[in-house]
């Protein structure tokens, strides 16, 4: 070994030849570190004369480090020694090893020339051009782990420099090693190689060291699977012939359902058909009659739809245009709102249609659709225009015109930034005249409004419906009603709104008062208002105007006079009707009003009350009386709804009316301050009843402890 390591320090250098000289050098002289740079292709030529001359004497010289000591020098005898059919191959497949004396051998034990080991590395002589020190290469065995691995040894294949030689050759491991765990000669090799090189330097000169480890013999890696969204149901299975469970077998769409099948026969229709789908049994002309009944509140709609869904026999019926009386378009998805779809139906469905709502619907071409509804429903007598902000003057006259049966027309919201003249309205009145019976002007702004009820008055004598509820007025300021002439002009008036409008009640002398027949026919009265807002018609509202609107509307049904400030119990208790159904009276004056005629209202129409209004009521005395005047009737009580929300009502008074009024199905008690916790909310159908046998348990138990005291303390008195 020591021998070793001093003949890399006694070579000589090589004689700056220029690449001509083919003597070599005098190898006894000593050696020294020194590199003498020399032209690499004269010296490749000599290099190959050594090698076809057989000097394999002058190789040494041309050695990559020109680092060989003399003791290795292979001769030409070695060369003559060696077999013929020795390959070159053998030393490119890791074949050829390094004796211990520096003699290349191969696998066998086997010299070989030294001639045949440099023209393997011929490829690579001219890639350097400074002295290298010999080194070894060791091949490490490692396995694969994970995608991380592989990427390093890819990357270090691309930037793999061998650095490490020993007189010019590679050492390699014994064919023992590789018959081991590595395929054979002439297969291909799937393992893979990896390098891991390592820089260190000396003094003198620059060490590469590189370890080269094959990975033969890893486990192949698994493809990537792509993890499921859902995951797997793991299905029990019963280890007892006795179980329930059969394994459900895959559907398949293209097998036909067998004789045996159980499923496919219970899915069969029946072999005799009910009666209900039976045209034989049951006649067209008396299941459309049911349908005709079925749909006489609702409409057509969706009602068809759902019962053309049962069979064909009735999904045939229900497209029959005699039964399509009264359609609400709204049901239609508002995906499907276009102007295609409303012409389709116009022309397929609703021909002999009588009412018809397409409030929501946004038309483009507003005038083509009104052409359609005049040419081909000529039985229409109701319109909802509801929200087409696009409607005008002309439109409104084509329709009025055209449409010869036109009786109720709604035209709420239909202005979107500037107010509705009142001349396209006073034209509408004066074209429909008697014909006119229902008439919807709420959610707009309008200017001159006094001219349209004027010609309303005059015009339409047969009017039965005026909501002008939410008007707003083109200058900001209050709206003059002229109801005394509205009053003669249109007796038949049946249902009156005015809620949150800016309309007030115009200054009429008492002749007048006196002479004017009122609203005999009227059955609905909506007055309601905001507080915060001054203008309405609400705060304006007060005794006389009451007596001026109701005073002889004894059929009045609905009253709503919610937030009238005005408003006093003498004015509700004058009101001629007897039978009122509908009362309304949250934030009013006479509900914040200690020692109010509040107990007298009630009492006045408890008989026949179905709904009452006295949320945020303060005044709990007035409260209390008139809650226990409702549940006076007992079981004639027809109470269905009572709002108490906000109000300071007390337990008692709750609780009797709990009690005693069967029919009532939704009490609202939020917010009611003077109650327990745990009460506090809307109560509706069966909660009712839960709320009922709840307080009227607590109540018993509150009895039976009283007794239990009684009769504990009544020995100790004796």
């Amino acid at each position: 070994m020591s021998e070793a390591m001093d003949c890399y320090n006694l070579i000589p250098p090589l004689p700056d030849t220029g690449g001509t000289s083919r003597t070599s050098p005098n190898l006894n002289s000593p050696c020294s570190n020194n590199i003498v740079k020399t032209d690499l292709n004269s010296r490749e030529l000599d290099l190959k004369d050594c090698l076809l001359n057989g000097n394999i004497g002058n190789l040494s010289s041309y050695l990559p480090n020109n680092n060989v000591c003399a003791d290795n020098v292979i001769t030409d005898t070695d060369i003559s020694a060696k077999d013929d059919s020795f390959e070159s191959e053998e030393y490119a497949s890791g074949d050829i090893t390094h004796d211990s004396d520096g003699q290349l051998k191969d696998g066998d034990g086997d010299s070989v020339t030294q001639s045949e080991d440099t023209n393997s590395l011929n490829e690579n002589s001219s890639a350097t051009e400074s002295s290298q020190e010999p080194q070894t290469s060791e091949r490490i065995e490692t396995p694969v782990d994970s995608d991380e691995e592989i990427d390093n040894i890819s990357r270090a294949e691309d930037n793999y420099v061998p650095d490490e030689y020993n007189n010019g050759s590679i050492s390699r491991k014994s064919r023992a090693r590789k018959a081991a765990g590595r395929p054979g000669r002439g297969r291909a090799s799937k393992a893979v190689t990896m390098y891991h090189s390592q820089i260190s330097g000396d003094k003198g000169a620059i060490k590469i060291r590189i370890r080269k480890s094959n990975l033969s013999g890893t486990q192949p890696l698994a493809p990537n699977k792509r993890k499921s969204g859902r995951r797997k149901k793991h299905k029990t299975y019963s280890d007892t012939d006795n179980s329930d469970y059969e394994k459900k077998p895959k559907r398949n769409r293209f097998i036909t359902s067998t004789d045996n099948d159980v499923s496919s026969t219970q899915n069969d229709e029946p072999l005799e058909q009910s009666c209900w789908g039976d045209p034989s049994k049951l006649p067209s002309e008396i299941l459309e009659k049911i349908f005709e009944e079925a749909c006489s509140l609702e409409g057509a709609l969706p009602a068809f739809i759902r019962l053309g869904k049962v069979c064909r026999y009735w999904n045939d019926t229900s497209q029959k245009t005699v039964l399509w009386r009264k359609a609400d378009l709204n049901y239609v998805k508002e995906k499907n709102r276009t102007d295609i779809t409303l012409h389709w139906l116009i022309v397929n469905r609703l021909p002999q249609c009588e009412d018809i709502n397409m409030g929501e619907w946004k038309v483009r071409d507003i005038q083509r659709v009104l052409e359609a509804i005049c040419e081909h429903c000529t039985k229409l007598r109701g319109l909802n225009l509801g929200g087409w902000k696009g409607l005008n003057a002309d439109n409104l006259k084509y329709l009025t015109t055209e449409c010869k049966t036109l009786e109720r027309l709604d035209l709420s919201s239909i202005n979107s930034t500037s107010a509705i003249n009142a001349q396209p309205l006073v034209a509408l009145s004066q074209t429909m005249n008697t014909r006119l019976t229902h008439l919807v002007l709420a959610h707009n702004k309008i200017a001159g409004f006094m001219q349209i009820i004027s010609a309303i008055s005059s015009h339409c004598p047969n009017l039965q419906l005026l909501d002008i509820s939410n008007i707003k007025t083109f200058a900001h300021n209050t709206a003059l009603l002229h109801v005394e002439k509205l009053q003669i002009g249109c007796p038949k008036i049946r249902v009156l709104r005015i809620t949150n409008s800016q309309i007030w009640l115009a200054p009429v002398a008492l002749t007048e008062q006196v002479a004017s027949p009122g609203f005999p026919k009227l059955e609905e009265l909506s007055l309601a208002g905001l507080e915060e807002d001054q203008t309405t018609t609400s705060r304006s509202m007060d005794d006389d105007g009451i007596e001026r609107l109701l005073k002889s509307s004894t059929k009045l049904r609905l009253l709503d006079v919610r937030g009238c400030s005005k408003l006093t119990d003498s004015g509700l208790v004058r009101v001629p009707a007897w039978d009122l159904e509908h009362l309304f009276l949250s934030a009013c004056y006479i509900t914040r009003l200690q020692n109010s005629g509040l107990e007298l209202i009630v009492q006045k129409w408890s008989h026949s009350l179905l709904e009452v209004d006295l949320a945020w009521s303060s005044a709990t005395s007035s409260l209390d009386a008139a809650v226990l005047a409702l549940a006076e009737k007992g079981p004639e009580s027809k109470l269905r709804i009572l709002n108490l929300c906000g109000s300071s009502v007390s337990l008692e008074p709750v609780k009797a009316v709990l009690s005693k009024c069967p029919h009532l199905n939704s009490i609202n008690l939020q917010s009611c301050r003077a109650l327990p916790r745990g009460i506090k909310r809307l109560y509706t159908g069966a909660a009712v009843a839960d709320l009922r046998k709840s307080l009227s348990e607590k109540k018993t138990e509150g009895s039976d402890s009283e007794e239990t005291k009684s009769t504990t303390t009544s020995p100790k008195g004796d």
